[in-house]
């Protein structure tokens, strides 16, 4: 699923059981800080991303594409806690910048990787991601969540 993002290389992996599911349901941002208007800083959204143990192999390239699209950082926290809620203990999220080999385009992907895969993980990722279209059709950035059908790491 490929979606417009919006509001929105540490080698961590995530680890969706319970324990996991108890850090990041603490773990959110809102789309802009109340208080003063802005967006989160995008050194503290990859901390909670690392604190949820998201594999983030580049790390200077997603955080160099956090910083041109601030609008999507707010967003990867609470898609990282849903995804971890909708998927068994073990699936590992990877976030990694995709580039594309023949246009210049490049864009955030979300990837889940899991050791055994289900013939419906798309419609899963799919009904997962559901919620979160309308802010992320909005955004300055893109955002691919899917898989790639590999094992993690």
């Amino acid at each position: 699923m490929r979606a417009k993002a919006q509001l929105g290389k540490s080698d961590l992996s995530i680890n969706i059981g319970r324990r996991a599911r108890r850090k990041t349901s603490r773990a959110s941002f809102l789309p802009r800080d109340a208080a003063n208007g802005t967006t989160p800083d995008v050194k503290d959204v990859l901390e909670v991303l690392k604190a949820m143990h998201v594999m983030i192999p580049e790390t200077s390239e997603v955080r160099g594409y956090l910083f041109a699209h601030p609008d999507l950082s707010c967003l990867i926290p609470p898609i990282c806690c849903k995804l971890i809620k909708t998927f068994p203990e073990d699936a590992k999220l990877f976030l990694e910048i995709y580039r594309d080999p023949e246009i210049h385009d490049e864009y955030l992907t979300l990837y889940i990787r899991k050791n055994v895969y289900e013939e419906q993980i798309l419609d899963c990722i799919d009904e997962a991601m559901a919620e979160f279209e309308p802010v992320l059709g909005s955004a300055s950035g893109w955002l691919l969540v899917t898989t790639d059908f590999l094992l993690p790491k």
